[in-house]
C-alpha cells in the first residue's frame, strides 16, 4: 500500500481573513461535527457536537452531554474536528485547542443563541412531519440544565480530497 504524503501550504492572507465561512461554507451554526479529544493515556474519543457560532478560526460547539470530552479536555485541550462534504466527498479535519466557556457574558451571550439554534431545529423538524408523513422524535425546547461551550481555535485545517490526497493548511 502506497504511503500518501501530506502537502503543506502555507495559508493566504485572503484565506487567513475568511477560511472558515468561505473556505468551508457548509460549516455553519445548527449542525453537528464529529470532535476528536485524547486522554493522559492516550485513549481516543469522539462524539458529535452541536456548532453554536463560527467566527473565523474559532468554531463554539455546545456540550451538553459533559462526559468523556469535557473530561478530556479538562487535561489535554488539543482538539481535532472532522466532517465530510458530500457534494465534494471531500473530507475536512480541522486542529486546534479548546477552551471550555462555562459562566459569564460570553456563556450567556451563545447560551441565547443556542436556544434559537434548538427552536429552529424544532420548526424545521415540525415542517419535515407535515410534508413527509413521518414522525421525528421532538427536541426538549428548554436548554440543559448543565451544558458548556467549547471554544475551539483552529490552528491546521487538512483537506482530503476522494482520492485520498491530503492537503493541509495553517490557520495562524
Amino acid at each position: 500500500m502506497e504511503h500518501r504524503k501530506k502537502i503543506y501550504e502555507p495559508i493566504t492572507p485572503e484565506e487567513k481573513k475568511n477560511f472558515l465561512q468561505n473556505y468551508m461554507p457548509f460549516l455553519s451554526k445548527g449542525k453537528f461535527v464529529d470532535v476528536a479529544t485524547c486522554n493522559e493515556e492516550r485513549m481516543p474519543n469522539v462524539a458529535p457536537k452541536l456548532i453554536a457560532k463560527v467566527e473565523h478560526n474559532v468554531i463554539y460547539l455546545v456540550d451538553y452531554v459533559m462526559g468523556t470530552t469535557y473530561s478530556n479536555l479538562k487535561t489535554n485541550p488539543r482538539v481535532s474536528l472532522s466532517f465530510v462534504d458530500e457534494r465534494s466527498l471531500t473530507g475536512y479535519q480541522l486542529n486546534g485547542a479548546v477552551t471550555i466557556v462555562g459562566s459569564g457574558e460570553e456563556f450567556d451571550r451563545l447560551a441565547e443563541e443556542f436556544q434559537q439554534i434548538k427552536t429552529n431545529f424544532t420548526v424545521e423538524r415540525i415542517l419535515y412531519n407535515v410534508r413527509t408523513g413521518e414522525k421525528a422524535s421532538p427536541l426538549d425546547i428548554v436548554l440543559p440544565e448543565k451544558f458548556v461551550i467549547l471554544k475551539a481555535k483552529v490552528f491546521e485545517i487538512v483537506e482530503i480530497s476522494s482520492t485520498g490526497g491530503l492537503k493541509s493548511k495553517f490557520a495562524l
